[in-house]
């Protein structure tokens, strides 16, 4: 999102890794995506996100927490821009923050988070402070804040009805895959799942979610394994297992090349 926002303000902090920005959003001309974890604060207007071939409408007064690898992109709206503040947390620290399972198992199978923000909450004014704290090289505070508020979003999200939206052979072969992704399945077993020929699964795969069948369940594993390596002891080669990888060797290079980092030097960064 942030080479997209008209802002007022947009601070990235190299000691937290937070991304925070308030301000308006123009219509994004196609998706993209970015390992990180996305909270939106509408304080005007409305926006609407397109996150594959679904629809995610977030009013003024809520709040949204999405897992942004997964493409999407921002709709054009007719009447004035809405009014927004974001914050992208990197995925490796939401993950050290020892969230119900529940919550993490949705968020990363694709299904944001939505919720009224408490009344209590002047978005505008935290985000400033924040966006004040992180210029100075102090984002402690506010990366607590971020923490406390997309917790409460989660929680409050529970309550909610089951979004819903149309069901699409896109939507249904990402499913099968985040609920497979520990499984050694491949393109062909997943076009099965939803009775296409392969190479017409893998073309629709691609048109609706701007990556490969491929791509997206390597996305997938790598977040589990990061996962594993910031909330387990099990040793770096039994994580790749654990996260559906089918040697070490594919595990290292796979999660280097994605991640930027070993597993072992991702892990103890975290430490």
């Amino acid at each position: 999102m942030g080479n997209h926002v008209k802002r007022e303000t947009a601070v990235d902090s190299a000691n937290t890794g937070l991304w925070v920005a308030h301000g308006t959003a123009p219509a994004m001309g196609r998706a993209h995506s970015h390992d990180d974890i996305e909270l939106n604060v509408v304080t005007s207007g409305a926006i609407e996100y397109l996150m594959g071939e679904r629809r995610v409408r977030v009013e003024a007064g809520q709040s949204a927490v999405f897992w942004a690898a997964l493409p999407h992109r921002l709709l054009s709206l007719p009447g004035e821009p809405a009014g927004i503040c974001w914050v992208h947390v990197p995925l490796a620290t939401f993950l050290t923050w020892d969230l119900p399972a529940p919550d993490l198992r949705s968020l990363l199978e694709g299904r944001p988070a939505l919720a009224t923000v408490p009344p209590d909450v002047d978005a505008a004014s935290v985000w400033r402070r924040w966006e004040s704290e992180l210029a100075l090289g102090d984002g402690v505070a506010a990366l607590l804040e971020v923490h406390a508020l997309m917790r409460r979003t989660l929680r409050a999200a529970r309550t909610r009805p089951a979004a819903t939206g149309p069901s699409s052979r896109p939507l249904e072969m990402a499913a099968f895959i985040m609920d497979r992704f520990r499984d050694p399945i491949g393109a062909a077993d997943v076009a099965a799942a939803v009775h296409l020929n392969p190479e017409y699964a893998m073309t629709l795969f691609r048109k609706t979610w701007s990556m490969t069948l491929g791509d997206f369940l390597l996305r997938r594993r790598v977040a589990e394994a990061q996962r594993l390596l910031a909330t387990t002891d099990l040793d770096c080669t039994a994580v790749g297992y654990a996260a559906g990888f089918g040697s070490g060797s594919t595990f290292y290079a796979q999660f280097a090349k994605l991640a930027g980092t070993t597993p072992g030097q991702y892990r103890a960064a975290l430490r």
